[in-house]
């Protein structure tokens, strides 16, 4: 059991949570009260898990080079760019609604959806890399394809 990585366990948390926070920051749009706090809760949940799932990524590519060797490495680091940009636009996402509590711009009110919506098809394109290499462990037949 402590030989199988959290990784994978992990990144369904933030898929949730940040996907599903970006629908309410979105809807918040139109009924501001309800939906712009809850989504506050669930993006800043989304990206403590977020970082959680990064962080326990080498884990996961330590366990996939010793079973698999080093043939995904180009999925892998493709995983991880995108992983880190999806970090990165979920984060500016919640510090400018922070900044919209102090300062209620409305230039903030506009940034803020169009950043879930950024970080969202990073987080979709992290999902894709990570299934693609999932896909391509379960189907060793296809490493040799791989680019090395």
């Amino acid at each position: 059991m402590f030989e199988i990585p959290l990784h994978p366990l992990i990144v369904h948390f933030p898929i949730a949570l940040l996907l599903l926070g970006s629908i309410l920051q979105i809807l918040s749009l139109w009924k501001r009260d309800f939906f712009d706090k809850t989504a506050l809760l669930l993006l800043s949940l989304g990206l403590l898990s977020g970082i959680a799932a990064f962080l326990t990524g080498d884990g996961a590519e330590r366990f996939a080079r010793e079973h698999w060797g080093n043939a995904y490495r180009s999925l892998v680091e493709t995983h991880q760019f995108y992983a880190a940009a999806t970090l990165l636009l979920f984060s500016i996402a919640i510090v400018l609604r922070l900044l919209y509590f102090i300062v209620p711009k409305k230039i903030f009110a506009v940034l803020i959806p169009i950043f879930c919506i950024l970080g969202s098809i990073m987080l979709a394109l992290t999902g894709h890399y990570g299934g693609q290499m999932v896909y391509v462990q379960k189907h060793a037949e296809l490493l040799p394809l791989l680019p090395q």
